[in-house]
């Protein structure tokens, strides 16, 4: 058994890593199809019984047939190898040759791609299996496929999301074979696809008779599909833009407008939909037309075009695609070899449609959902990045290649025109994302969340009744916060802002203090009314002006020292600490009335001044009492009357007249008249 076993000049042949004939061909069977990975098995013979698997696995392994019009390759990597026993001619062995894209199954990533076109991302994925072929892939496009904003392969095997991008294009691909090597060829056009001439269909009564590769079984069918798609989608830049579309297909039969409805359907605006809709409509159709072929043609393989002849039955003198083949090759036992004793035992059965029904690959690999939420970091430039529609750039966990997510959406209380409610998660954050229809092509920030590194602003379990809404300065140090305590006895709401605080009130302003209230201002401080102001008092009023007593406030009725507030508070239940020594302007642009039920005093420690525009009137109704401890002086012009403390009484003037309508008493120890 130690003589290698001659593979030359016999139909069938198998070529290994191991070397010529160190495995020879038994039999070899298996499928592929269009769109789909092929898998075939072999059964091999050696003399050797203890070959190494290690040299086999991930290996090219090639099986060559020999056909009545030529020799075929089936090329594929070894990716499982068993010991089959011995037999009288030597041991055998199986094995199973898949694609090399195969291991792209076996190699799960979570990647991101941004503003690449399908043709793109699949170079870019593709490229790390370059190597298992000569070319490993091969890409002729003839549609333009639009550039998407946002790709993501979430926990996919390479080979799962390479599928899952030419299904939801309409893109087809199939394999071609070589001695040593098999390429992947991706096309959207029928006519891309490999064409090996016209085959004969001569019934099976003969066929064993007939010397050149023909089939012997054909049987056309029709499958009952749905006929029309519509669909619809949403764009949040354009939210009320009509985005609904249809597409009606060709089914002749009397259900073929039964329609397929589907959200949503992966589109952006009406315009780009109607291409996709008519081509989901196509995916449907295609599942119509089929026949059902055997023959031994061996040279045709899925995605390979082949024109009928022979013997005229339904689909005659046309051109189809070959959508899936089962092939099965038999060689006879080894024994003095050549093609006489191997005989031709090759038959294959074949799946196809005509070449003008559509060839778009139906929709089977599924999405990789997310089910639930995921948190991710904020990144951006600056300390706040945000586009115009509160969108941020986060970065998942996963994200090995820190490619950062797209623009995300942010959940807010509130969103209205011009109104609603705004917080931007800043850089750094840790928020929460959620993904719409668990796309993770979609995702969505629903909230922020505290980490070891951002703390809660106030120390937890401590703070627990605290309720507070605490921002951080842009760029700087500083804060502005809105908090509730809710300790029972302690209970408050607190506003700090760290410069300027407006408020603006389009109506009424009520505002009720069950007991004191204090205000304290630094600087200034500006009123304006338009109409009328009014204050009403209980019981006294003071007016301070000019520095004051300042300190800390801690009144017996407050639970806490509260910073800033100084000596106004110390008015609250008691008097003025100390006098004023500022001045206090009041000025009124017309009138101004005083008003007092009793009693009115005015005391000032130095000078009162008065002065009057046009006329001052003094009405009292009972006594009128002027009291100088100097003097009292009446001038009117050059007329001057003085009173002084040591009980003069001055005229001085140019001309007097005394005019009394009844009498004139003049008393006095002593009267000189013009002295």
């Amino acid at each position: 058994m130690n003589v290698p076993f001659k593979q030359a000049g016999r139909l069938g042949r198998l070529s290994t890593s191991l070397g010529e004939n160190v495995l020879a061909l038994l039999r070899f069977e298996g499928t592929d199809a269009l769109n789909d990975l092929f898998d075939y098995r072999v059964e091999a013979l050696s003399t050797k019984d203890d070959l190494d698997f290690n040299s086999l696995l991930g290996t090219h392994a090639t099986v060559e047939i020999e056909g009545r019009d030529g020799i075929c390759c089936f090329d594929g990597i070894v990716t499982h190898v068993s010991w089959a026993g011995a037999s009288e001619n030597g041991y055998r062995y199986n094995l199973r040759l898949q694609p090399w894209i195969a291991l792209a199954g076996k190699r799960r990533n979570m990647r991101i791609w941004h503003n690449k076109t399908v043709d793109q991302i699949l170079r870019e994925l593709l490229v790390d299996y370059a190597g298992l072929g000569d070319p490993a892939f091969e890409i002729r496009l003839v549609r333009e496929y639009p550039v998407q904003e946002y790709t993501v392969q979430h926990s996919e095997t390479d080979l799962d999301f390479a599928r899952r991008q030419l299904e939801r294009h309409g893109i087809s691909f199939y394999f071609r074979h070589v001695v040593g090597c098999h390429t992947l060829a991706i096309t959207d056009e029928e006519l891309n696809l490999h064409v090996i001439g016209e085959r004969e269909f001569r019934p099976a009564d003969g066929h064993h008779n007939y010397d050149r590769e023909h089939f012997w079984e054909w049987k056309p069918e029709r499958n009952l599909t749905t006929g029309a798609v519509r669909q619809t989608d949403y764009n949040f830049k354009l939210p009320f833009q009509k985005m609904e579309t249809e597409h009606l297909g060709d089914a002749q039969h009397p259900y073929g407008q039964i329609e397929a409805y589907d959200w949503p359907g992966d589109y952006t605006t009406e315009a780009a939909g109607k291409p996709v809709t008519r081509m989901r409509t196509r995916q449907e159709r295609g599942a119509d037309q089929r026949i059902r072929a055997v023959g031994d043609c061996v040279g045709l393989s899925s995605g390979y075009r082949v024109k009928l002849t022979g013997d005229k039955v339904p689909g005659y003198g046309e051109t189809h695609i070959c959508l899936a083949v089962t092939h099965s090759f038999i060689s006879e036992a080894y024994g003095s070899g050549g093609k006489e004793s191997d005989g031709y035992s090759y038959s294959g059965a074949y799946t196809l449609m005509p070449d003008a029904a559509p060839m778009v690959p139906p929709k089977r690999t599924p999405l990789s959902r997310v089910y639930g939420p995921q948190t991710a970091m904020v990144v951006g430039e600056g300390e706040i990045d945000v586009d115009e529609y509160g969108r941020i750039l986060v970065r998942f966990h996963w994200d090995l290649n820190k490619a950062n997510s797209m623009r995300c959406r942010v959940s807010q209380s509130w969103a209205g025109n011009g109104w609603g409610g705004m917080v931007i998660p800043r850089v750094g954050m840790e928020v929460v994302v959620e993904f719409l229809e668990g796309d993770p092509d979609k995702p969505l920030v629903t909230g922020c969340v505290y980490n070891g590194k951002n703390k809660p602003p106030y120390s937890l379990p401590a703070g627990k009744t605290r309720a507070t809404f605490k921002s951080d300065t842009h760029n700087g140090q500083g804060f502005n916060e809105i908090r509730f305590e809710d300790e029972k006895d302690e209970e408050e709401v607190f506003i700090h802002a760290q410069r300027d605080m407006n408020t603006k009130i389009e109506h009424h302003r009520t505002e009720r203090v069950n007991y004191n209230k204090v205000e304290s201002i630094g600087d200034s401080k500006g009123s304006e009314v338009h109409n009328v102001f009014s204050q009403v008092v209980g019981g006294d009023m003071r007016i301070s002006v000019g520095p004051g007593h300042r300190g800390k406030l801690t009144p017996a009725d407050a639970s806490r020292t509260t910073d800033g507030i100084g000596g106004t508070a110390d008015m609250i239940g008691g008097t003025i600490g100390d006098s004023g020594t500022g001045n206090l302007e009041v000025a009124v642009e017309r009138d101004i009335n005083t008003n007092i039920g009793r009693n009115g005093s005015e005391l000032l420690a130095k000078v009162k001044s008065t002065s009057v525009g046009e006329s001052y009137y003094i009405d009292v109704r009972k006594n009128f009492i002027l009291d100088a401890g100097e003097q009292i002086t009446l001038k009117c012009g050059q007329s001057v009357v003085t009173l002084d403390k040591g009980g003069n009484i001055t005229v001085n003037g140019k001309v007097g007249i005394v005019n009394m309508d009844q009498m004139l008493r003049l008393l006095s120890d002593f009267v000189k008249i013009n002295n």
